[in-house]
């Protein structure tokens, strides 16, 4: 019987900055929080749950079931430690295999050598079994694993979902770096949008808040159009009680009234993309698009402006984006009359720059680059 058998715990990796939003999600699918720690927190919940999370989370972004801890201070004893698991009643020879590792403050000191030897491991005992060994893939696996050493304390884990849960299914095409779909959720979620109000993205490019806003309205889980083929691999998994559950899931999906969610951007490439995403999505058709630059747009009271607009990280854009959002600011004062925006500026001054009262910041990272979530309320 492995670790996560024995105890029901689990390690959730989240995007850096959004730990609490993520433990506040786990907490209201089943989940008990048990600790909070940077990119991560651990979890004790029951299969259900675990199946409910790997569905339906729309901000976790991997979630690891340990088969194995240990004191480990050499890579002898890491050897030692991984053949004694049974991996050839987890996969077959037909299968492929990944390994994530990452080591600190320990006896082993890289991550990479670390990783050779769990595989060395896992091949040697196909070997000694079916005298072959099954295929190593860096990327798209059928099954993955996870080797983490600190402080001198091992554990390998396996990847219950096999993919990053940030994957949603309905990007088939990107435009001018998109948003990762777990921060998009983020923005949503701390937009505390009350899903009557319309909500429009006034730059909305390839879609991603688009497509997370209609999801949550609708219902829509996160694993929607994600095949989570990795969950079979789970050495207790349960296909009777996984597929009851993905069925009661979507059936409580609902329409999206027409009108209440509205994209627009002023690149008609961008508007195309974004058409062709939202479509992957039920009900995504629903989304009005436009083909507008937001200062063009006919003023419309009492909505929520939400948008990701450019940060200026390149040389020379500084000078041009300063008055992008100097006009962002004028849009929002004279043509959004009893609204507000959440706008995810690329920095405090960016903020300034909108040259409106903000009524609260928050920072996010978007990849490696902090950011300011700001909302303004216009009177």
């Amino acid at each position: 019987m492995f670790e996560y058998q024995k105890n029901n715990r689990y390690f959730v990796q989240v995007a850096g900055s959004i730990e609490k939003h993520a433990a506040e999600e786990l907490k209201e699918i089943g989940a008990i929080v048990l600790q909070e720690l940077p990119r991560g927190l651990r979890i004790s919940c029951d299969k259900e749950t675990l199946y409910k999370i790997i569905y339906t989370s729309r901000l976790s972004q991997r979630v690891l079931a340990p088969l194995i801890s240990f004191q480990c201070h050499s890579e002898k004893y890491l050897y030692s430690q991984a053949i004694n698991i049974d991996w050839t009643s987890m996969f077959t020879l037909s299968n492929t295999f990944s390994i994530i590792s990452n080591v600190s403050r320990s006896k082993i000191q890289h991550s990479l050598y670390a990783g050779q030897i769990l595989k060395d491991a896992i091949c040697d005992q196909f070997r000694e079994k079916y005298d072959a060994r099954p295929d190593f893939k860096t990327k798209d696996a059928d099954i993955n694993f996870n080797l983490h050493i600190s402080d001198n304390w091992a554990t390998i884990y396996l990847d219950v979902a096999g993919v990053s849960l940030h994957k949603r299914g309905y990007k088939k095409f990107s435009y001018s770096a998109p948003l990762q779909e777990t921060l998009a959720a983020t923005v949503i979620k701390l937009s505390e949008w009350d899903q009557e109000k319309v909500l429009h993205d006034i730059m909305c490019g390839s879609g991603t808040l688009l497509a997370e806003a209609l999801m949550i309205k609708c219902h829509i889980p996160a694993g929607y159009l994600r095949n989570d083929i990795s969950m079979q691999y789970l050495p207790d998994f349960d296909e009777s009680l996984w597929q009851s559950l993905k069925e009661k899931a979507n059936q409580e999906i609902i329409p999206l009234p027409e009108g209440l969610i509205k994209g627009s951007d002023e690149n008609p490439e961008a508007i195309e993309i974004c058409r062709k995403n939202l479509d992957a999505l039920p009900y995504g058709d629903r989304i009005e698009l436009k083909v507008s630059k937001f200062q063009e747009l006919e003023a419309e009271s009492n909505k929520i402006v939400i948008c990701n607009p450019p940060y200026g990280v390149r040389l020379g854009e500084k000078n041009e984006v300063i008055k992008l959002y100097n006009d962002l600011g004028d849009f929002l004062k004279k043509k959004c009359p009893a609204s507000v925006a959440y706008i995810l500026c690329g920095s405090n001054d960016l903020v300034s720059s909108l040259r409106l009262r903000a009524h609260w910041k928050k920072t996010l990272k978007n990849a490696d680059l902090e950011v300011k979530l700001t909302k303004i309320i216009i009177k």
